[in-house]
């Protein structure tokens, strides 16, 4: 049986030589919802939660959050869309490629990894009609446990960063989703704002259950041989590692703003970058550039966590949330 199949587990058995140590407690409660571990993947990381299931092993994962839905179908920018950076980074110009609504309920949400993991809808539009139409079709399946409202992806001409960094229209889209549904609605937020409360208040009054902070960075990268940009769109969206202490003050940040869980979503990459996050006030840990480059990650984050649990004396990875001390 897998070691976090259950919201118990024992650690020590492979430093151990299987003699246990103490309990280890991996879960996490968020707005009466209980995930056996704090790791999630990251929207656009892990595309409708089936691709990795020939490689990775779904149980140290509490949830996963999949590819953005949009209205209309989305064939996303030109190529290219993806360059690595200096330090272990990505920035990426994907623009929300995806089939569109009706297409991923005819094509695709048979492929949903229903009862491996808990799982997550992102849904992205222009406008709040867009996003109630999308949140709509998408209640008729029953297995999913919430959305995510992405008002702040920075690749896309329209909506975007235009929507996500104001509070109003981030109000008006939470509330007219909220009003659909009563599955957890997590809202991803921008760390382009000057001042991460006055979204982070919009959307808690609006009646969001969580935070994911945050989404990419505004980036670009030059071929000086070639003269031109890497990607296709000449800006994209910064991820990896180098974002790691952008997302830690953006946790924070709204984490001492309300009182919702927050999802930490930038530069995880091993169990002391999770670790940090709890510390930083994050409920859930999205995991995203790293599973490019590791798609293991996940099992091999939790047994960090686990043993950094162990070395400290901590038997609840939950009793580490906002646990920083300043």
């Amino acid at each position: 049986m897998p070691r976090w199949a259950g919201l118990r587990c024992a650690v020590g058995d492979t430093r151990t030589g299987g003699a246990a140590l103490m309990p280890f407690d991996a879960s996490v409660t968020m707005r009466g919802l209980t995930f056996r571990s704090p790791l999630l993947t990251g929207s656009g990381t892990f595309g409708y939660g089936d691709e990795f299931l020939s490689v990775m092993d779904y149980a140290p994962l509490g949830g996963i959050v999949t590819k953005s839905l949009s209205i209309r179908p989305r064939e996303g920018n030109p190529p290219p869309r993806i360059c690595e950076t200096p330090g272990g980074g990505v920035i990426n110009s994907i623009g929300l490629a995806n089939p569109g609504v009706e297409a991923f309920l005819k094509t695709k949400v048979k492929s949903l990894p229903v009862g491996t993991t808990r799982i997550f809808l992102s849904i992205v539009g222009d406008t709040v009609e867009e996003f109630t139409a999308v949140l709509e079709k998408l209640e008729t399946i029953p297995e999913i446990d919430g959305y995510e409202l992405n008002v702040s992806c920075p690749n896309v001409k329209k909506g975007g960063l235009s929507i996500g960094g104001d509070q109003v229209a981030v109000a008006e889209i939470v509330r007219a989703c909220r009003g659909l549904t009563k599955r957890f609605l997590a809202v991803k937020l921008t760390p382009h704002h000057p001042s991460v409360p006055p979204l982070a208040e919009a959307a808690a009054k609006a009646g969001a259950d969580a935070l994911t902070m945050t989404n990419t960075l505004v980036a670009m990268m030059i071929d000086a041989e070639k003269r031109r940009p890497m990607l296709g769109t000449v800006t994209g969206g910064y991820s990896g590692p180098p974002l790691k202490p952008v997302a830690l003050a953006k946790v924070w940040q709204a984490s001492q703003a309300v009182d919702l869980p927050i999802w930490a979503s930038g530069g995880i990459s091993d169990g002391l970058d999770g670790i940090e996050f709890l510390m930083a006030g994050a409920s859930g840990l999205q995991l995203g550039s790293i599973l490019f480059a590791d798609p293991y990650a996940p099992a091999r984050i939790l047994r960090e966590m686990e043993a950094w649990c162990d070395r400290h004396g901590v038997a609840r990875l939950a009793d580490l949330i906002g646990s920083l001390r300043t």
